[in-house]
């Protein structure tokens, strides 16, 4: 995902200093990238995921860079209590099946007061561009539930802003935003998500569903080419640990 196409995000979140900064299910590594370049300032920074093969894709994005990346849960981080300044974690909650916990560890490993900054896509009022994208997503989440792997449709923005009501978090800014139209038809963004898809279907070799999501996955392909990509309105939510 190009999170330089979202300049509201970028924009607001230019004037923190991130001091100690950890991004919480870190994937291939886009949001911690672009956080470090948008943040004012930051002192340290660390990653942790529980894909092994994202966390590698990450690792080779920040090689020679001075980021730890960690393989871990996020449910049982391993660190010590109250240890960073900035927690950072975009399009992760719909992955998170038990999000109780989740919200307890951000309590526990960020400082008093610290800065919590949580992004997520939402599911509702999509065009064309943006359909074509949340088909890309829903057929991901299938083949990740196929290989049990929990990965549930993203949340409305109701459904999303209650549940961050109900984490005890401070609510100090919320804002929806999209990300600038860009280049649609971008040919090689088209065939890096043409290819991680293609890398999912692998998974499933083997088994029963295979040749259905496939075929499946063909026709998504197909789509990219004919409507081209545009990535659904996020929410952010800027929180204050208590």
């Amino acid at each position: 995902m190009n999170y330089e196409n979202m300049l509201t995000l970028k924009s607001k979140i230019s004037g923190f200093d991130a001091g100690s900064l950890l991004d919480v299910a870190v994937g291939r590594g886009e949001f911690l990238k672009f956080a470090m370049g948008a943040f004012r300032s930051w002192q340290s920074v660390a990653g942790l995921d529980f894909d092994a093969d994202l966390l590698q894709t990450a690792r080779n994005e920040f090689t020679g860079s001075p980021v730890l990346l960690i393989f871990s849960s996020a449910l049982t981080m391993p660190f010590t209590d109250h240890y960073f300044d900035t927690i950072t974690m975009s399009n992760a909650m719909h992955h998170i099946e038990k999000l109780q916990p989740l919200f307890v560890e951000f309590n526990r490993v960020c400082k008093a007061q610290g800065l919590i900054i949580i992004n997520e896509m939402l599911n509702e009022d999509f065009s064309d561009m943006q359909e074509t994208y949340m088909l890309y997503h829903r057929l991901i989440a299938e083949m990740d539930n196929q290989l049990g792997q929990y990965h549930r449709e993203p949340y409305t923005l109701k459904e999303i802003t209650t549940l961050i009501k109900a984490s005890n978090l401070k609510v100090q800014e919320q804002f929806t935003h999209s990300e600038i139209t860009g280049d649609a038809m971008n040919v090689n963004e088209i065939q890096a998500m043409s290819d991680r898809l293609i890398k999912r279907v692998d998974r499933l070799r083997g088994t029963d569903f295979y040749y259905f999501y496939s075929n499946k996955a063909k026709d998504v392909i197909g789509r990219f080419n004919k409507t081209g990509i545009h990535r659904p309105r996020h929410v952010t939510f800027i929180l204050r640990n208590s």
